[in-house]
């Protein structure tokens, strides 16, 4: 039976259909069902549940410029130090070591303790006090402190109380290791005794901005005629 060529045309070779179809096996390869499309990408309206860049950068701060996470050391000792020594020297396991990663941070060191100052000869002057300094790598982060103010020794009966004295110190550290340690700086005739302490640095490192670039164009002249 011959086919009326109006009606043939209106068949593909299976050549044809391939070059314009693809079949079944080849389109599960290639393209995603609507069930497989809803497990792996949002619809518009469940978009709409987030936010676009633009308006989470008005909401919220970039981790890049967020602050970084402080770094704290920290010491601390209930041994007695007794002393009577106008000469400095460190207070024994009164340091703490740590390291900061920024370029640049601001520490605040605290020091505290239970101690007692006095002068077992006679009542002690309105100035008379036992200083420290505390030390950072070695140097001393401003000049001595009187931690302790001097009173009366006492008697064995009624000895000289043991108060509670702190003092607290900022500086800046740069990147690296470093050793906060406790020094007493000594005073002539009289007793110090430190019954308990404890030594707290609190470093907040800044965050590092990048260098801005600005890009120069060259300026064009006009050629001369």
């Amino acid at each position: 039976m011959t086919a009326v060529p109006s009606i043939a045309a209106s068949f593909l070779t299976p050549k044809a259909a391939s070059q314009k179809y693809v079949t079944k096996q080849t389109a599960a390869k290639t393209y995603l069902s609507k069930s497989g499309a809803s497990k792996s990408y949002l619809s518009k309206s469940g978009a709409s549940n987030y936010l676009t860049k633009k308006a989470a950068s008005n909401i919220y701060v970039a981790k890049k410029t967020s602050p970084l996470a402080p770094v704290v050391s920290i010491a601390a000792s209930n041994t007695l130090f007794s002393i009577n020594s106008s000469t400095a020297g460190y207070i024994p396991t009164a340091f703490t070591s740590f390291a900061t990663k920024a370029n640049v941070s601001k520490a605040i060191i605290t020091f505290a303790g239970t101690a007692s100052c006095t002068n077992p000869v006679k009542a002690p002057t309105v100035g008379q006090a036992c200083p420290i300094n505390i030390l950072v790598d070695g140097q001393p982060a401003a000049s001595k402190v009187a931690f302790a103010p001097a009173t009366a020794e006492g008697t064995s009966k009624e000895p000289a109380a043991a108060l509670v004295h702190s003092i607290v110190q900022t500086t800046v550290l740069g990147k690296g290791g470093h050793t906060v340690a406790i020094q007493y700086q000594g005073a002539s005739g009289l007793n110090f005794q430190l019954k308990s302490w404890n030594l707290a640095v609190e470093a907040y490192p800044e965050v590092e901005e990048d260098e801005e670039t600005t890009t120069t164009t060259p300026s064009s002249s006009s050629p001369t005629k």
